[in-house]
């Protein structure tokens, strides 16, 4: 049985699992499991270590946390306008955002809030999965593995990986495939998100932020509270194409240095 990184935080559980990958001959695993217990914590000390990765990342051309964020769940925009309205102007953003090359295949949030049905009416599986949760919580017993965002069934599930645009993909394309929300006994929400092929240098940290979001979004929306957020990667690898391996170690030293002295504080 593969041994489980749990954490309490994201930043905490990417920190434990970036040493875990440098522990590899060519910083690489495969089917890596992280539990984060308090995924919406950041701390003031971890504030800290976010930061020098944003630094780090954005002095080397890659995009910055904000960015990896708003990919996963349009945070920024859900904090200036609510959720009244999130949907909307989330489609008029993307519009402009049809042809960079960066979007190409889309974005995640989008693939989970817009989809066209066989009779050509757009559709939205986030909302749909959020009413089921509305409607599981005030029963007595409710289900509680009936909420997948998937690519199978074209009014329930959402589609991350869909094979029938993504297949050419070598590179660049989603890299999310599923995302599935359970009810705990105390009718608190997991969120297990499961990535076909994982960078933990220029993608990881902002994806589990995203994620964590995303999940507090969903139990907000559906009038519950939310537990443990878990990430497969079925393989991770500490990348550092256009960087170097010497400065992906020392701004990784960076960061253990500066949780090591904030943890004896």
């Amino acid at each position: 049985m593969r041994d489980i990184i749990r954490a309490k935080s994201c930043t905490e559980a990417w920190l434990t699992a970036t040493e875990h990958l440098r522990s590899k001959d060519d910083w690489r695993d495969y089917n890596l499991i992280l539990e984060i217990k308090h995924p919406m914590s950041l701390s003031k000390s971890e504030k800290l270590i976010s930061s020098e990765v944003n630094g780090f990342l954005v002095s080397h051309g890659k995009h910055s946390i904000s960015t990896i964020i708003n990919t996963i769940f349009p945070a920024n925009l859900y904090t200036s306008h609510g959720a009244s309205d999130l949907y909307n102007r989330y489609r008029e953003i993307t519009k402009k955002l049809k042809n960079h090359p960066d979007t190409k295949w889309g974005t995640y949030f989008m693939r989970m809030t817009t989809r066209t049905d066989k009779d050509g009416k757009v559709i939205n599986p986030l909302e749909f999965l959020i009413e089921k949760l509305r409607r599981q919580v005030e029963v007595r017993a409710p289900k509680r593995g009936v909420y997948e965002l998937n690519m199978v069934e074209p009014f329930l599930d959402i589609p991350i990986y869909d094979p029938a645009t993504d297949k050419g993909y070598q590179m660049g394309g989603p890299c999310l495939s599923h995302l599935s929300f359970k009810l705990k006994g105390d009718k608190n929400l997991i969120l297990t998100a499961v990535y076909r092929h994982h960078y933990y240098i220029e993608r990881a940290l902002g994806n589990f932020y995203g994620l964590a979001i995303l999940q507090d979004f969903v139990a907000r929306q559906s009038g519950i509270q939310t537990a443990e957020l878990v990430c497969l990667s079925t393989m991770a690898v500490l990348d550092n194409d256009g960087i170097g391996k010497s400065a992906v170690t020392n701004m990784l030293d960076k960061c253990v240095g500066l949780h090591k002295l904030l943890v004896v504080k």
